[in-house]
């Protein structure tokens, strides 16, 4: 019985569980599938990295060109400000209507003045005054009548002798 002790415990050690074989292959193959998946994950994991920082050095430049367009934008909003300042200032100094229509008002008075002086002088020295006068252009040092005419010379009409254009 002694030897059969013995040998019962190599029987043990040299028996190969065919079950466990076939679980270690299983086990084995489920490996070697793991192990390809998470290499393929990998690589699909580093082509997704290189896409994205491909996509933020895009994004980077884009950023810059935006950064450029935004200042030239500020530069052209500070210039349009500038000389919406410059425009408000000669609006502020502009005068408005009311000022305007007295200053018509003072025109027109001044022309009605000018029309006194003009029909009170006498431009063709024969001593009738411009208002009076219907020979205008009497050549100097000829004698005229009361209207301002001599002899031969045609009077032209009271209204037009009256009348000056300004």
């Amino acid at each position: 019985m002694k030897k059969i002790l013995y040998i019962f415990p190599f029987l043990f050690l040299g028996c190969v569980n065919p079950s466990m074989e076939r679980g270690f292959e299983s086990l084995n193959i489920s490996l070697l599938g793991v192990t390809e998946d998470l290499n393929n994950y990998a690589t699909e994991i580093h082509s997704l990295m290189d896409q994205i920082e491909n996509d933020i050095e895009l994004i980077i430049i884009e950023i810059d060109r935006i950064e450029q367009k935004t200042k030239e934008s500020l530069l052209l909003i500070q210039s349009i400000l500038e000389g919406l300042a410059r425009v408000q200032e000669q609006l502020d100094k502009a005068a408005t209507r009311e000022q305007m229509q007295a200053l018509l008002e003072d025109i027109n008075e001044f022309g009605e003045g000018i029309r006194v002086l003009w029909n009170l002088a006498d431009f063709d020295a024969d001593g009738v005054i411009n208002g009076l006068d219907q020979c205008p252009e009497t050549p100097f040092g000829l004698i005229v009548n009361e209207r301002g005419c001599a002899e031969g010379q045609t009077p032209i009409s009271e209204t037009e002798s009256s009348t000056l254009e300004i």
